[in-house]
């Protein structure tokens, strides 16, 4: 008989909050923490914190359209090297083609989010194959 494969969740952390920006401090401070515990340097930790926020405030605007009573399924995995941080809405799907984040030279009061997500995360990728969006962010220490 195959043996089966458990599942270790002894480095996964999940937690849902609402589609509010008042709950985007809380959700930064969890990813935070757990960073900071996990062995990230204040930098590293502070980076990771300022690009689940940049995330979820465009969760909020962008695939909730401003909407604030709709859930954002948060789940961060901490390996020996990096940390991953996947955000998950089922909000409107933006195309991809369209989304891009803008150079810091190029002023605008929007569109910098993207920039600043890529440039303080090792890893970012939008995952459109189902319904919403997944984000994923990775971390390496």
């Amino acid at each position: 008989m195959a043996e089966i494969k458990k599942n270790d969740y002894s480095n996964q952390f999940r937690i849902q909050v609402p589609s509010h920006p008042r709950y985007v401090t809380v959700a930064r401070n969890f990813v935070y923490n757990l960073a900071r515990e996990s062995g990230f340097s204040l930098y590293d930790a502070a980076d990771l914190k300022l690009a689940v926020g940049e995330c979820l405030l465009n969760v909020i605007k962008h695939a909730y359209l401003g909407k604030t009573n709709y859930p954002i399924f948060i789940e961060v995995t901490v390996l020996e090297n990096r940390m991953e941080v996947r955000i998950r809405d089922f909000g409107v799907q933006k195309n991809i083609s369209e989304i891009r984040g803008y150079d810091p030279g190029d002023y605008r009061e929007e569109g910098i989010g993207l920039y600043l997500v890529r440039k303080l995360t090792d890893h970012f990728y939008i995952d459109q194959s189902g319904k919403g969006n997944r984000l994923i962010l990775t971390k390496m220490k």
